[in-house]
């Protein structure tokens, strides 16, 4: 019997250092794809929302007197404040001269990586090795999110609002106030999705009977809801749907919220198979969570105001509204949460390990099925902008922002387009 527990061991000495290695080539080879999928097909021309965050930011700002164009740093954008875009944008320009697309698009990978080193460092923290961290580190490197990629305005705006979010909730559970609300701020002036963190902010120190903590952050919020809106001068956009006929349907909205939450799962049916899924089996986990995981906890609480919020907000334009390739990235870290709650519950270091290789070989799934269609999706966006093919719903508009942008000299686009634009200085 000695003997034969002696081998056992032995046997599972040699196969924890075949795993690692084989988590850390896997996990190496897909962050290596994404930063060459990132590389390869990053344009220097613009796309869709490009037009109006960037170069209907920088032209009028260009083009007027400094000290009164500091308003212009908080416009609107859709019901978006970009301040971060506007900011990172001018910068550039202000340093060299020119606004360069690759920078802008590199910048804004930057949010999604901090978050990966943020989910490394609660994983630490917590116990959670690399081999068992792996699956997390693969998923997050696939390319569902390829519509942010490599798209310079969304990048910055979406990857850097939800590491501002996410790192909100870190400090708000690790009991240092002015570091969540200095990031709440951050995340509401770089996308209008930060406002999610304010029911979960307050209801955390409700739970806690944080009272000074409360009434702080109350206070803080009521200030920046006031410059946000009223000071700063909020407008509805015409494009986007009632908000109060979308609450007309609770059914459908908690239907497009699952849809959301699931939407790694791609497809239609799918994604809200998957969203019920996760969010059943977290709810059976909310007390052991709330207690023992309180980031989880709370992290999860954002994520589900955050698809209400959506499905509130975007519902009206029907329900595979929440199927955007955008999105995923909050799916992503609800199978981070999902994955984390079962790996911390296990009852032995069995079940434990089995969770983790069953985890590497779904996220290993995962990353393949996502390169395939992301790839295919991100190749063709490429190909139609290094045509000169101007990817915006009015053309006119387009090209009108491009030829403001080269009369002053910090863009001009280097592909051939029709109608063909001169600068000021081509006359």
């Amino acid at each position: 019997m000695i003997m034969l527990h002696m081998k056992e061991n032995h046997t599972h000495s040699d196969i924890r250092p075949f795993y690692f290695w084989c988590a850390l080539i896997f996990s190496l080879l897909a962050t290596l794809i994404h930063l060459y999928i990132i590389q390869r097909y990053s344009s220097e021309f613009p796309y869709r929302d490009d037009y109006e965050a960037i170069f209907c930011f920088l032209t009028p700002f260009l083009s007027g007197h400094f000290p009164d164009n500091i308003p212009l740093l908080f416009n609107q954008n859709n019901e978006h404040r970009i301040f971060l875009d506007n900011l990172i944008s001018l910068s550039m320009v202000s340093l060299t001269g020119h606004f360069n697309f690759y920078w802008m698009i590199w910048i804004g990978n930057i949010g999604w990586f901090l978050l990966a080193i943020l989910f490394w460092k609660f994983s630490n923290k917590n116990h959670i090795n690399f081999m068992e961290f792996s699956p997390i580190l693969i998923v997050m490197m696939c390319l569902s999110h390829y519509e942010l990629m490599t798209m310079a305005m969304a990048a910055v705006q979406h990857y850097f609002q939800v590491f501002f979010c996410v790192l909100s909730v870190w400090y708000l559970v690790s009991g240092r106030r002015l570091f969540a609300l200095t990031f709440f701020v951050c995340a509401i002036f770089t996308s209008g999705g930060g406002i999610c963190l304010v029911p979960v902010i307050l209801l955390y120190y409700l739970s806690k009977k944080e009272w000074r903590n409360l009434a702080t952050s109350v206070i803080t919020i009521g200030i920046v809801f006031i410059i946000y809106f009223p000071l700063l001068g909020y407008f509805q956009p015409p494009t986007h749907p009632n908000v109060l006929l979308a609450l007309q349907s609770p059914l459908y909205l908690i239907t497009y919220a699952f849809g959301f939450l699931g939407n790694l799962g791609n497809t239609y049916k799918s994604s809200i198979g998957l969203g019920v899924i996760f969010t059943m089996y977290l709810i059976s986990k909310w007390r052991f969570l709330s207690i023992r995981y309180p980031f989880l906890f709370w992290l999860m609480a954002y994520l589900l105001v955050t698809a209400m919020t959506n499905a509130i907000t975007r519902g009206g334009l029907g329900i595979r509204t929440g199927q955007g390739s955008r999105y995923t990235i909050y799916s992503i870290i609800f199978f981070f949460i999902v994955y984390c709650s079962f790996l911390l519950s296990a009852s032995s270091a069995k079940k434990r390990m089995y969770v983790a290789n069953m985890s590497f070989v779904l996220s290993l799934g995962i990353f393949a099925y996502w390169f395939q269609h992301g790839q295919e999706n991100i190749a063709w966006r490429y190909e139609d902008l290094e045509s000169g093919v101007i990817q915006h719903p009015t053309p006119e508009f387009a090209v009108s922002t491009l030829k403001g942008a080269a009369d002053l000299g910090y863009y001009y686009p280097s592909k051939t387009l029709s109608p063909a634009i001169e600068s000021k200085a081509d006359k």
